[in-house]
């Protein structure tokens, strides 16, 4: 007891140290950062980041096809706009089977999302937004249930906070709970997903994201999924100049979505490319 009492202190200092350097940082950030462009998503699933007023966000996203019967890949086209500093709104629109050979199906609807940054982020505090998104990804669900592959987000209420390690490498913490309104006859409760991103540098950026998919069909029961057979996704971001990037998306990396409730066959991780645009009007 005695060993561990006397080398406790030079436990603690180097983490009060780092903590510190953080915690520094993180304020130089927020003082320096005004009017920069926070990460609005990490993969999928949506952060507390907002487009500033007068900013738009064009999105194609390139797709492997959710039915086995379409060869060709999806492509999905999207819009958002700053119309205040705090409130976005957006379209979006695709099919699967628009890239390639064969059939071509486009979505049933067309998607829409508004979203809105309530508590903007402090020292202490993270920045919280809410808001509602129709748009699914990964093309249209084709045996278990009317829906995306990876359903829509509805209704959801998204937590951010971002800090500057070392004063260079960027981190940002995500989390959220949202509520889907696909195959809502078979599940009733909501969903939660939590995640990172990470700026290497000015260039390169990677993010981490985990859908605990509770919102999935629990086969043969009323309880809640198991959220520790969750959705985990990486994207890898490269920004040619700031108002442009392309990402690849590596999504399912552990191999949980099921293409068939029944047979619990699996439906296998994706592959995907993003190209974003950002500018001002």
């Amino acid at each position: 007891m005695r060993y561990r009492e006397q080398y406790l202190p030079w436990l603690i200092i180097p983490l009060l140290i780092i903590f510190c350097t953080i915690s520094t940082s993180a304020q130089e950030e927020e003082a320096a950062g005004e009017g920069m462009i926070q990460p609005r998503r990490l993969v999928d699933a949506h952060t507390a980041g907002i487009l500033p007023r007068a900013h738009f966000d064009f999105e194609t996203r390139i797709y492997p096809s959710g039915d086995e019967d379409i060869s060709g890949c999806g492509l999905m086209m999207s819009v958002s706009v700053g119309i205040t500093d705090r409130l976005n709104i957006g379209v979006s629109y695709g099919g699967d089977g628009i890239v390639g050979r064969g059939r071509v199906r486009g979505n049933p609807y067309p998607g829409a999302l508004i979203k809105y940054r309530l508590i903007e982020e402090t020292f202490f505090i993270p920045a919280v937004a809410i808001g509602y998104d129709h748009q699914g990804y990964g093309g249209i669900e084709p045996k278990n249930y009317t829906g995306y592959v990876y359903k829509s987000q509805g209704l959801f209420v998204a937590l951010s906070k971002n800090y500057l390690i070392f004063r260079k490498l960027q981190l940002g913490l995500h989390g959220a709970v949202n509520f889907t309104w696909e195959d809502i006859k078979n599940v009733k409760w909501p969903n939660c997903y939590v995640g990172l991103d990470f700026g290497i540098n000015e260039e390169l950026a990677v993010a981490f994201e985990y859908d605990c998919a509770l919102n999935q069909k629990d086969r043969g029961s009323d309880h809640y999924a198991n959220p520790l057979k969750g959705i985990f996704n990486i994207g890898i971001r490269w920004a040619f100049v700031p108002s442009f990037y392309i990402e690849f998306d590596a999504k399912d990396i552990f191999l949980q979505k099921l293409a068939d409730y029944v047979t619990e066959e699996r439906m296998g991780w994706s592959r995907e490319l993003k190209i974003v645009y950002v500018t001002s009007f």
